[in-house]
């Protein structure tokens, strides 16, 4: 039977418990109870005036209105603020009542520029939410997962300018790159300039970020967030970059530090863009085991009658004693000394390439010249460790740990694109959200 006597009582004066109104299962009442935030006063003590100026809104509370920003998906600050002065479980969790007047949009923006954006609150808030997970034993860094995501910028990929610079290289590569040239100068040839300026497409809305495109991927201005995480899936560190700059550049720059201040750390697990001869040198040299997926060796095409394909470097094998390599008809390439892009080269005579059966699928010119990198002993580490049963079971770990993460994050907390403009901000945000994955996930599992 319809009903149409139902009584409009959103005017009627209630007395009630507010706690009461909060949902006993809200993932608010799971954080509050989970984590004493007070720690964020010791942090941003020294950030405000003992006895000059009004009193300020309390900086937990600011921290707290972003914390929702990031638990709840919201795009944006001010529709943060308006989420907030409507719903119950929000307010409590910041402590107010319904009559409690919320801070302004802008108030954070005006806090971050003057107070946070030079301080370390972002990653103490990072450091003390890991801390808590790993209290629980919960995290397991012996083996970490690495991986990058391209977060897309806010600037307009048509307000650019090509401009020249030099920002692609590491302390690492700089002392490789010292080593060639000393050993170029021995060999009585001109030093490599490492430092000439290349030309890259800079954004004139926000200098900071990158132009990115991979596959079938849209060409568009964006920023890489390098991240480290452990078995489960677990936020271990966050580091923002350009997103131009290749995977085996930035990782230099985060996998590095955090195997020297982490030495329980066994094995690297990273995806094939990480297939640089400085990064994995560095990690096997200080004993992990970096773990790498097979690729495709370049130059393995057909040849021109289609009889089977032509011959890349692992077709050729060297001779570690001797310095040496011979190849599918053994014929010796010694080793002819450094090349002009920083590479030892080895070079077969003409004569040995004359009326020889493989010529066709070797090479079209009258000598063959392999170029191979002063580390190239990690390509055969990491096949080794690839094809060892512990690589074989590892790997896979891959879609559940690192890449999982980058989908819930995506999907649950805003990673994927930004309204902030700059590295730094952009790193803090990142911060925060991951901050965030970890709080939500060591609730769900407490509760």
């Amino acid at each position: 039977m319809l009903n149409r006597n139902q009584p409009d009582l959103s005017s009627n004066v209630n007395v009630v418990c507010f706690d009461d109104l909060v949902p006993k299962n809200h993932l608010v009442r799971k954080v509050k109870h989970l984590v004493d935030f007070s720690f964020i006063y010791d942090i941003v003590e020294t950030l405000y005036s003992e006895d000059q100026g009004r009193p300020s809104i309390d900086p937990v509370v600011l921290f707290k209105i972003v914390f929702i920003q990031y638990l709840f998906n919201i795009r944006s600050m001010r529709r943060t603020i308006e989420e907030i002065e409507v719903n119950i479980a929000y307010r409590w969790f910041l402590g107010f009542d319904v009559n409690t007047e919320v801070p302004h949009f802008s108030t954070f923006g005006k806090n971050y520029v003057r107070r946070f954006k030079d301080s370390t609150i972002f990653e103490e808030i990072f450091n003390t939410i890991l801390y808590q997970a790993m209290k629980e034993k919960l995290v397991n860094s012996e083996n970490i997962f690495i991986d990058s995501t391209h977060i897309k910028a806010y600037a307009n990929k048509r307000h650019v300018n090509d401009i020249l610079i030099n920002d692609s290289t590491t302390k690492y590569t700089d002392a490789l790159n010292q080593e060639i040239n000393e050993l170029r100068i021995e060999e009585g040839k001109k030093e490599i300039d490492f430092n000439e300026p290349k030309k890259v497409t800079k954004s004139l809305t926000d200098p900071d970020c990158g132009i990115f495109h991979k596959g079938e991927k849209e060409r568009q201005l964006a920023y890489s967030n390098q991240v480290i995480t452990d078995e489960s899936g677990w936020i271990l560190a966050s580091e923002v970059f350009a997103a131009n700059l290749h995977d085996g550049i930035t990782g230099q720059d985060t996998i590095i530090p955090y195997i020297e201040s982490h030495q329980e750390v066994k094995a690297a697990v990273m995806d094939s863009g990480y297939n640089n001869p400085v990064l994995l040198h560095e990690i096997y040299k200080r004993n992990v085991l970096p773990v790498i997926p097979y690729q495709r060796p370049k130059g393995g095409r057909l040849t021109v009658d289609g009889d089977g394909k032509r011959f890349t470097k692992e077709h050729f094998k060297y001779v570690d004693v001797h310095d040496y390599y011979y190849c599918p008809n053994d014929k010796i390439l010694p080793y002819k000394g450094v090349s002009s892009d920083g590479y030892y080269q080895y070079k077969t005579k003409k004569k040995d390439c004359m009326g020889c059966p493989f010529k066709y699928k070797c090479t079209n010119q009258d000598t063959k010249i392999i170029l191979a990198h002063p580390y190239e002993y990690t390509r055969q580490i990491v096949r080794d460790i690839r094809l060892s049963p512990f690589g074989k079971e590892t790997y896979p770990k891959r879609k559940s740990s690192v890449e999982r993460a980058f989908a819930l994050t995506k999907m649950n907390h805003c990673l994927g694109f930004t309204f902030l403009r700059g590295q730094k901000k952009n790193e803090h945000r990142s911060l925060i959200i991951f901050a965030m994955h970890n709080l939500k996930k060591l609730a769900l599992i407490k509760s």
